[in-house]
This record gives C-alpha cells, sequence and structure tokens, in this order.
C-alpha cells in the first residue's frame, strides 16, 4: 500500500489532507508520486496517523512504496550539470566545446 491507497482508505482527498496538516495539496501530490518523502514535526506526524488511520509501520511502509514507484516511471527531464567544462546529460558526457561547436 502506498500514500495515495493509505489516503484514499481513508476516505480523503488530497485537498482534505493538505487542509487538515496545514499543507499545500502539491505536498502531498509530491508524496504520494514519490517525488518527495513526507517531513514532519513530531505533532504533525501524529495528526498523520490519526487521518490516515494507520500505523507507524503502515506510514512508513507506504512512504517507502512511493518512493519506490517514482524510480520504476520514465524519467523526466535529465538534468544537465557542467563541470570542469564537461556537460552531463542523463549518463553521458560531452564536452561543452564539442556541444557549442
Amino acid at each position: 500500500m502506498d500514500l495515495e491507497a493509505l489516503r484514499e482508505r481513508a476516505g480523503l482527498t488530497r485537498a482534505e489532507v493538505a487542509i487538515k496538516l496545514g499543507i499545500s495539496e502539491t505536498s502531498v501530490r509530491n508524496w504520494e508520486t514519490g517525488r518527495t518523502e513526507p517531513t514532519m514535526t513530531p505533532n504533525k506526524y501524529m495528526e498523520a496517523l490519526k487521518l490516515f488511520q494507520c500505523t507507524p509501520e503502515e506510514m512508513a511502509t507506504a512512504s517507502q512504496k512511493s518512493m519506490n514507484q517514482r524510480h520504476k516511471r520514465k524519467p523526466g527531464r535529465p538534468k544537465r550539470v557542467i563541470e570542469n567544462g564537461i556537460e552531463e546529460v542523463a549518463d553521458s558526457k560531452i564536452s561543452a566545446r564539442e556541444k557549442y561547436n
């Protein structure tokens, strides 16, 4: 069970979770898609457990499953990083000189 399934099991929408936890709906979506991990204060964490009607173990397992799903999806646009004149793009290295000449 991932975070989305945990939320749906509790009969909540993303908007309801966001309002009740005092966070943005985008944060909830990012948690569910594995884009970010939930980070909360201990009080928020306890609120989330009550909201999702789950145990800490269920929450941890759901969070891990959501994060693992992200790695199975199609990757988004590759990041471009330039170090020492070398541009790295999705596991390939292209010289900056080669690219712009």
